[in-house]
């Protein structure tokens, strides 16, 4: 099953993604700001997918994208958005930066496991 990191700043946010996940047998890592998404993605690696925050302290989802994508140990890794952001202006530019999907919150579990099956290619298996 999937490898997924989860960085978002809000605690109550990882552990609704990180229930959700579980419930389809996923494994799970999670950092609160992008800083630490890095620390966690370079030390976990391989993962198969990171749900992104956008607006985070040190560094905000944007930025984490930017690194990810410029690091060729690193550019290859999935990475959707979960965020509140619904400016279609900066959601437009995070596609344009690398961006492999977006989840607008809030959210339900129905709609995490279909962009995670349009990004991962193949339906989770429930647990």
């Amino acid at each position: 099953m999937a490898k997924v990191l989860i960085i978002d700043d809000s605690s109550s946010s990882r552990a609704l993604l990180k229930g959700i996940l579980a419930s389809i047998g996923a494994a799970t890592c999670e950092a609160a700001d992008g800083e630490e998404g890095l620390r966690v993605l370079r030390a976990e690696k391989p993962v198969d997918l990171v749900l992104l925050d956008w607006h985070m302290d040190k560094m905000d989802g944007p930025a984490f994208l930017k690194v990810v994508r410029a690091d060729p140990e690193l550019m290859a890794t999935r990475i959707m958005m979960v965020s509140a952001e619904s400016n279609p202006y900066h959601v437009r530019d995070a596609i344009q930066l690398g961006l492999n999907g977006y989840i607008l919150k809030p959210f339900n579990r129905q709609v995490v496991l279909e962009r995670m099956t349009a990004v991962l290619g193949a339906a989770p298996a429930p647990a």
